[in-house]
């Protein structure tokens, strides 16, 4: 992503996850117009303020106290992670990264396999097309009705939340979970052969706090594990294309 932005801004790589002292005396000496922060919010241990030369900051997941900070001085915020192309591009990678995590770790081909994805969103979808096309069986569940019926309408099987809890207990069933959401029993887990959970943190269990049964995976941020160039890529175009529509409003 750096080597992209290089080519039309003069770019300062700092390494940190933390804010603290040391980080905000290196941007306020750097004194950037543009700040661009990762994905995963900043763990914030110094008051966050920035330069007076900095006029735009791009973020990846919402953090209260940094985007209070911008509103107060009518600064612009671009969510990167709100960018539609960005979505589902990195939907692409993330069933991509699926599969090659799978192998991987399954040591197993996915032919003839049956994977249970919860959500039917963004990342379900291209889940869905990619497993099934390598002959996988597909059953879609979700709550929404109008999904459950799209999902029909494109060849997977469907089945609700209830179900999957009632019909799916032979084990043999590998549930891909996309849900932001917790709705999954510690003790449910026990009716699939893996629980793949690719939603972010805290993941679909209930309970998170206690120790996560022996057959459930959180595999976040695929793309970013497997594929850090594309990956990277796909920010720095979002980053881009929010820029000259900023320049464009001028």
């Amino acid at each position: 992503m750096r080597e992209i932005l290089c080519a039309d801004l003069n770019v300062q790589l700092f390494a940190k996850t933390i804010w603290d002292t040391e980080l905000k005396n290196a941007i306020d000496d750097f004194q950037p117009e543009i700040i661009f922060l990762p994905i995963h919010p900043l763990t914030i241990e110094t008051q966050f303020q920035l330069p007076e030369s900095c006029h735009v900051v791009f973020v990846g997941k919402k953090n209260e106290e940094i985007e209070n900070a911008f509103k107060q001085r009518n600064r612009h915020i671009c969510n990167y992670l709100e960018d539609e192309q960005w979505i589902w591009d990195n939907a692409n990678l993330t069933a991509e990264g699926f599969i090659n995590y799978f192998y991987a770790h399954e040591k197993q081909s996915i032919y003839n396999k049956k994977f249970i994805i919860t959500g039917y969103g963004r990342v379900g979808k291209r889940l869905a097309f990619a497993l099934h096309h390598l002959g996988a069986e597909v059953i879609i569940s979700v709550r929404s009705e109008h999904q459950l019926f799209e999902a029909k309408s494109y060849g997977y099987q469907i089945e609700t939340f209830k179900q999957v809890m009632e019909r799916q207990q032979d084990k043999n069933a590998y549930l891909i979970n996309t849900i932001p959401f917790r709705w999954l029993a510690h003790e449910e887990a026990s009716y699939f052969n893996k629980i793949y959970d690719l939603a972010s943190n805290p993941g679909c269990l209930l309970h998170s706090e206690e120790s996560a049964p022996a057959n459930y995976v959180h595999s976040t941020s695929l793309p970013g594990l497997y594929f850090p160039q594309d990956a990277g890529y796909l920010i720095a175009r979002a980053v881009q294309t929010q820029l000259a529509l900023l320049e464009g409003e001028k």
